[in-house]
């Protein structure tokens, strides 16, 4: 071996990530009825793993690696040699996140990789059918009228709605500090509780545009002097046609267990019959209880079809 092909093959080792090396430890061209794929984080893994098992014929299975965030889960893409490995048996999950507005490297375009139609697993999560299935599988009422159901479930219409809206100059000013490198912007300790309560399946919000600008800027961590009313304004209008799309799914899922659970303590005022025993929801539910009880979305359904279950067919034939 020369000394160009030493090197390069330890720049290959070298750029392996752990999640790479755990995948070649476990990976058996022979055992041809496991598929494998890599995603962002645990509670994605849970999630992904429950959809794709029921479309996958009996004997198969998806084999999935967190890799921790979405630049691991590029870093480990690049790490493949897709002339030893097949793109319909190894796919990759990341979350669009903001990039329908902010430059985003980590975005793989490939017909192996699935990218959340909105901003993350949770947008797509967060609708009717989940709310209906939670209502009647988890909440105690399993046998109550459908009549009575789609009333609550035309108050969800509303309530995420006005919740979505609600939270416009949060998202505005996210993508604000994102665009201008401001930091630390942890806007994972946004508590969308101090925001908005919902009584009887209807939002109320808890802060005026001042106080909810303020409670942000403490929250996160950021410097109150950053703001800028005019620009974060225009980014309120930039996202007008596209709000549903850009919510953050961890701030939707709070409202969602928020709206459930209001439903469920709210009942008799709301004169909706349980009919069964059933208990509220907590913060920790959404990807134990909630997520299994979605339904496949249409585009992630035609992933699975035009790669997997490709795939299972090659082996079949």
């Amino acid at each position: 071996m020369s000394m160009l092909e030493v090197d390069e093959l330890r720049e290959y080792r070298n750029k392996r990530t752990v999640v790479y090396t755990e995948f070649l430890e476990d990976y058996n061209k022979l055992h041809s009825k496991i598929c494998y794929g890599f995603v962002e984080g645990k509670d994605d893994s849970s999630y992904y793993r429950c959809l794709i098992n029921k479309e996958l014929p009996s004997l198969y299975k998806v084999c999935l690696y967190p890799s921790g965030n979405k630049e691991s889960v590029k870093k480990t893409y690049e790490c493949f040699d897709w002339r030893r490995f097949s793109k319909n048996r190894i796919v990759f999950f990341i979350d669009k996140d903001l990039s329908l507005l902010i430059s985003d490297n980590n975005i793989i375009n490939d017909k192996n990789v699935y990218i959340t139609e909105k901003y993350s697993i949770e947008n797509d999560i967060v609708n009717k059918d989940t709310c209906e299935a939670i209502l009647r599988e988890t909440m105690g009422f399993a046998t109550t009228r459908q009549e009575s159901i789609n009333y609550i479930l035309d108050l969800f219409d509303k309530a995420k709605d006005d919740f979505e809206r609600a939270i416009m100059p949060i998202m505005a000013n996210i993508i604000f500090w994102k665009r201008n490198n401001i930091s630390p912007a942890n806007y994972n300790n946004i508590k969308v509780k101090d925001i908005i309560k919902v009584d009887n399946g209807k939002v109320h919000l808890l802060k005026n545009r001042e106080e909810l600008i303020n409670l942000i800027y403490t929250q996160s961590g950021v410097d109150i002097s950053k703001y800028s009313n005019i620009e974060t304004r225009k980014i309120e209008q930039e996202i007008a046609d596209i709000y549903t799309d850009i919510t953050r799914g961890k701030y939707l899922s709070i409202f969602f267990i928020l709206f459930c659970n209001s439903i469920y303590n709210d009942r008799d005022w709301l004169n909706i019959k349980k009919t069964h025993t059933g208990t509220t929801l907590g913060e920790g539910d959404m990807m134990r209880i909630v997520a299994p009880r979605c339904r496949l979305s249409d585009t992630l359904k035609s992933f699975i079809q035009n790669t997997l279950l490709q795939y299972v067919q090659h082996v079949n034939n």
